[in-house]
């Protein structure tokens, strides 16, 4: 009965264990904890070809940019999800992200909403996915810093599915040429609770249940 009992408790952690591992994947949007490396704890390792995915940066008249993310290469049409930063290109790789996404400019509705990080010190300067839903193109505006002028490139970690995901994805360079004066309207607070975290929470109760078996229920 003691070996039962020992094996429907081992049992009963492991299949835990892994559910959580399972949902501690980023469906609700990557994490604050994504944002020094942009890389999804998925338990897997970024690809190494080229992406299949791009982000395309089109400066607005204000200065702000509008970017398209969407897939360039032909066998894949889809990506469930994305974090995107931009960086000023004359700082090189230890530049920090800068400006902030919005989902409003003076009124402009943005086409596909999005979750809204503050990384490393920033203020929603990273932007990522609501849902994991297949995503053909996602548009989205990012506001450049107050008076900034100078190269900016976007980079993008696109997730076609847990084992596959692409990491820092370069958009091309582009040049704000004169000092940002737009007025943004800044998105509603967004949570900064790892994404998952609600998924796992009911599992918490398999595991107590399963000590308290083992420990507390006398033999038969």
């Amino acid at each position: 009965m003691i070996s039962f009992r020992l094996s429907v408790t081992s049992f009963c952690l492991i299949f835990a264990i892994c559910i959580g591992t399972q949902v501690s994947g980023t469906p609700n949007g990557a994490p604050v904890a994504a944002c020094s490396t942009m890389t999804p704890e998925h338990g897997a390792g970024a690809q190494t070809t080229p992406s299949p995915y791009v982000t395309i940066p089109t400066i607005m008249e204000d200065e702000s940019v509008r970017l398209t993310l969407m897939a360039n290469s032909s066998g894949y049409s889809t990506f469930k999800g994305y974090l995107v930063m931009a960086f000023d290109n004359s700082l090189g790789d230890a530049a920090p992200p800068i400006g902030i996404f919005s989902e409003t400019v003076e009124g402009t509705p943005v086409l596909t909403p999005g979750n809204y990080l503050d990384c490393l010190n920033g203020v929603k300067n990273a932007a990522t996915h609501k849902d994991s839903t297949a995503k053909v193109i996602v548009n989205l505006l990012w506001i450049p810093p107050y008076g900034f002028m100078g190269d900016v490139v976007f980079k993008t970690t696109f997730v076609q599915n847990v084992a596959s995901f692409w990491v820092k994805t370069l958009s091309d360079v582009v040049s704000i040429s004169s000092p940002t004066t737009t007025t943004t309207t800044t998105p509603a607070p967004t949570s900064t609770t790892p994404a998952g975290a609600t998924q796992l929470a009911p599992w918490i109760g398999t595991i107590v249940l399963a000590f308290v078996a083992f420990f507390f229920i006398p033999l038969a």
